[in-house]
């Protein structure tokens, strides 16, 4: 019989397949939202961090750069506050900009992106294949499905980029879901001790 931690080290490949089902139609990058929902959900009804304690498939990615023997240590300015006050602020900013640009490519002020873009701005300079031309999306959820898939493209490519340098979960010291979750158990645990 498979231990639930064993069947654990097999989230990675949701991580591999949602990049790649990118390329089969960009439509599939809003199941993304969920790896934004679920988290919440969780810490809710298991008042701990379960997502990020064993079910994220990124962290599970990650830990594929597990190293032998010594590790550079993560710097120090990676474990503050104030750098994970940074991460969340951007990913606020980004989810701002998101329903702020698809309100408008909805009400035809603004032609829909359709190309990825690292860190909300950098385009990349070529087309994603896309392997099913059917079905066409609305403009404004083709724009949204391309910039859900950039958010996550940049956080996994930064992400990988810690892993490499430092420990794997690096990225996770940092990950505003994680930040997210911290606080929101922190109210959670707080509100139902005073009530």
């Amino acid at each position: 019989m498979t231990s639930g931690r064993s069947l654990n080290r097999y989230l990675l490949f949701i991580t591999l397949a949602y990049f790649t089902l990118g390329f089969v139609h960009i439509g599939f990058a809003l199941s993304g939202l969920l790896c934004m929902t679920i988290p919440f959900v969780l810490v809710f009804r298991d008042r701990k961090k379960s997502w990020c304690q064993g079910y994220c498939p990124r962290a599970q990615f990650f830990d594929l750069f597990r190293k032998t023997g010594d590790t550079a240590k993560t710097p120090g300015f990676l474990l503050e506050r104030k750098t994970r006050d940074l991460v969340l602020s951007y990913f606020c900013m980004n989810l701002f900009f998101i329903a702020a640009s698809t309100m408008m490519v909805a009400a035809g002020n603004m032609a829909p992106i359709d190309r990825v873009r690292i860190l909300i701005i950098f385009e990349i300079p070529f087309a994603m294949p896309q392997l099913l031309s059917q079905p066409v999306l609305p403009p404004a959820l083709l724009h949204f499905s391309y910039r859900i898939y950039s958010m996550m493209t940049t956080s996994f490519l930064v992400g990988t980029l810690l892993a490499l340098l430092y420990r794997p979960r690096t990225w996770c010291r940092v990950c505003p879901v994680s930040t997210m979750s911290d606080r929101v158990l922190k109210n959670v645990i707080q509100t139902s001790r005073e009530a």
